[in-house]
């Protein structure tokens, strides 16, 4: 069991870390203006058991569609209105909120509706940011997923080879 425990936590420790970091460099490598948002999702993603990463990366996912589609609404709906940013930011988390108490795997989306609706640049549309947003999130949540799934196969070959009999070596 300690042989167990301790590979287990090598491979956290691990994918965690190279998750992080070869998000972040991808997220660069392809010229996405906010590269941040890959690690924290490869991170968040990243669970002990295969089976909550799993649920954590569709929950990442759908959440981040929610939020970047709820901002666009309303941004679009604010443009008209000429909405102040606040109010603007208590209807995109309203518009999340009802969904997020019923499953909590899907908060995520009333943080990413506020920001995509704060991060615009001059003279680049919600819509943009949205898209920028989500392919952070996703490049990030999708690479800490496969990583996990990999590093499991790894550690299980692993401790099945230490765990043969001498008499198999």
């Amino acid at each position: 069991m300690q042989l167990r425990n301790s590979v287990s936590l090598l491979a956290f420790v691990a994918r965690c870390a190279l998750s992080a970091s070869l998000a972040y460099l991808l997220a660069l490598k392809i010229g996405l203006s906010h590269p941040v948002w890959a690690p924290m999702s490869a991170l968040i993603v990243s669970q002990e058991r295969l089976a909550d990463t799993r649920e954590s990366l569709w929950g990442r996912l759908l959440g981040t569609v929610l939020g970047m589609g709820a901002a666009v609404l309303v941004d679009g709906v604010a443009r008209v209105m000429a909405a102040p940013m606040a109010l603007q930011i208590a209807v995109t988390v309203a518009l999340c909120a009802p969904m997020s108490r019923k499953r909590p795997a899907l908060r995520v989306s009333m943080w990413t509706g506020p920001i995509v609706l704060l991060t615009p640049a001059a003279h680049t549309s919600v819509a943009y940011v949205a898209l920028l947003r989500g392919a952070e999130v996703m490049l990030g949540s999708l690479l800490g997923a496969l990583l996990h799934l990999a590093f499991d196969g790894l550690s299980l070959r692993f401790l099945r080879l230490v765990r043969r009999p001498r008499h198999l070596h």
